[in-house]
């Protein structure tokens, strides 16, 4: 194994972006390297499976993470009658629950995909219809069909991540949910802990409930907010202290979830914490930024709306220790913009800061420097940070660079799920790194947040530009619904992209234009 030398840099030093020599040197690697997998070797491991695995120099990779299962089913009564009884089957998405749907809708979006995409699908057959009544073994089956055939669906992200599709998802999370009332009101707190209040319907999805949230806080430009900040469920970072209420005294989430647009948050949010509620500690929803380098937050510190949104989370994190450590000639600093109230004058100075723009995971297990160490976790500022410990007890701090991530995937033993990259650990040398984690798809998506801003920078493109360039592509619709109508109060939202990406930009399109960085970030799923 490559040391740790080879790769580790302390927080003295100021997190620096790609030169065109180092540029020049992950090229020349990427076509030489040999590549360490001391873990995850095939025939030492017989029940590894790969979940997920992405890769950007292939163009047909997902331009956002999506897993689908379905783990077992549940029988359900008709509504229509409260008596008949039928079989539901269990949909998880991205390793949450969906929603229970019977095999007749999920036979009728099979029918969809093979409609409108026929000549695009490549993959197992969805399970016939049969005549009689399927006894348990042919239910489950069934079942492991169903299952195959979506995992082998999102393997097209042409399908996946197309209108139709993703509006066919909500409506099953919507379904199953068999919701008492349209209309709701959905708290969200700010990065203060600050709570505000709007008002939506029950199947709202992730984007309309961004668009509603810009509009309430004063944004002029949607698009900007949509693509700089993202809506995520999280809960207290204590398990063993119940959560009922949130307030800026005790908000540091811990974030479980980036919510994407195939699900309402409304319903995400209810059933997670109906499911997945212990000892009442409850998920929340929370607005986080997606900005990686300071260079982008910079350029938006003329926008008062934007750096109000920033500014609160920039204090949140100094209060709750999260900057540490900090010299004191500028706490000092920083404790005199915060009296002032000089908002810009306090992100400039967090700006300087090695420790600014993370966001804090939970802790974990990782085989680096071997197998089995303990580590705590944080993604910010274009890489990922690990902090072991060495033999003498001392923390030790090791950083891995985004543009040096070749690939990564989300693979399964037995019961444990794993979160692995690929790492350009020194010339012609790659290392997979594994994370053992609960946290693997939200690892994913943030990753591939911040891949998505890296090739965009190196595109030159404008947040505008980017807006414009997936419009002018993929066009608008309006759509058309059989909802009832919307609350007086609440601004109407009739547009929304025809194709709606998590990679919402069409990063894979661009990823070529730029070979010479061959960062290779990862894309992922939503």
């Amino acid at each position: 194994m490559v040391s740790s030398s080879a790769m580790a840099r302390t927080y003295g030093d100021k997190p620096s972006t790609s030169s065109m020599e180092e540029d020049l040197e992950i090229e020349v690697s990427m076509r030489n390297a040999s590549i360490i997998d001391h873990q995850y070797q095939s025939e030492q491991h017989k029940d590894h499976k790969v979940l997920n695995a992405f890769n950007p120099t292939d163009k047909t990779s997902y331009s956002d993470m999506i897993h689908i299962d379905v783990p077992d089913t549940r029988t359900l009564v008709e509504r229509s009658d409260g008596v008949t009884k039928y079989t539901a089957y269990n949909i998880h998405i991205n390793g949450w629950y969906h929603g229970s749907v019977r095999f007749s809708h999920l036979y009728e979006f099979a029918e969809l995909i093979k409609q409108k995409f026929s000549q695009r699908y490549k993959g197992p057959e969805f399970p016939a219809k049969k005549l009689f009544k399927l006894d348990p073994k042919a239910i489950d089956e069934r079942r492991q069909k169903i299952a195959k055939y979506f995992q082998a669906m999102v393997q097209h992200p042409e399908i996946a991540r197309h209108y139709l599709i993703e509006k066919k998802l909500l409506g099953f999370q919507i379904d199953s949910f068999r919701a008492t009332s349209q209309y709701v009101s959905l708290d969200i707190y700010l990065g203060n802990g600050e709570k505000t209040t709007i008002k939506c319907l029950v199947s709202d999805s992730t984007m309309e409930i961004m668009r509603i949230l810009a509009e309430k806080l004063g944004f002029h430009n949607k698009d900007e907010f949509i693509y700089h900040f993202g809506l995520f469920m999280g809960k207290g970072r204590d398990p063993t202290v119940a959560c009922y209420s949130v307030t800026p005294d005790n908000f540091n989430p811990l974030l479980t979830r980036f919510l994407r647009n195939f699900e309402s948050p409304f319903v995400s949010l209810s059933t997670a914490n109906q499911k997945y509620n212990e000892n009442g500690h409850y998920n929340f929803l929370c607005i986080r930024k997606l900005i990686w380098d300071t260079r982008i937050e910079e350029s938006i510190l003329d926008d008062g709306v934007f750096v109000d949104m920033i500014y609160r989370q920039a204090v949140q994190d100094y209060k709750n220790g999260n900057l540490a450590p900090i010299k004191d000639d500028l706490e000092y600093k920083m404790k005199q913009c915060m009296q002032r109230n000089d908002k810009i004058m306090f992100l400039r100075n967090c700006h300087l800061l090695p420790t600014y723009s993370y966001e804090i995971l939970s802790p974990c297990s990782c085989d680096y420097p071997k197998p089995g160490t303990p580590c705590e976790i944080k993604f910010g500022r274009r890489q990922v940070v690990l902090t072991t410990q060495d033999e003498f007890g001392n923390p030790k701090t090791s950083l891995f660079r985004a543009t040096r991530i070749r690939v990564w995937r989300i693979t399964q033993i037995m019961e444990k799920i794993s979160f692995q990259f690929e790492y350009l650990m020194a010339k012609d040398t790659f290392e997979w790194i594994t994370l053992d984690t609960d946290q693997a798809i939200l690892m994913s998506l943030l990753l591939q947040s911040i891949g998505s801003e890296i090739l965009y920078e190196h595109n030159n493109m404008t947040i505008e530009q980017q807006v414009m360039k997936e419009k002018q592509s993929k066009g608008n619709y309006v759509e058309k619904t059989s909802k009832l109508p919307r609350d007086p109060k609440k601004p109407i939202i009739v547009l929304k992209n025809a194709v709606e990406e998590t990679d919402p930009l069409g990063v894979m399109e661009h990823y070529h234009n730029y070979n010479r960085m061959l960062t290779t970030i990862s894309v992922s799923g939503t």
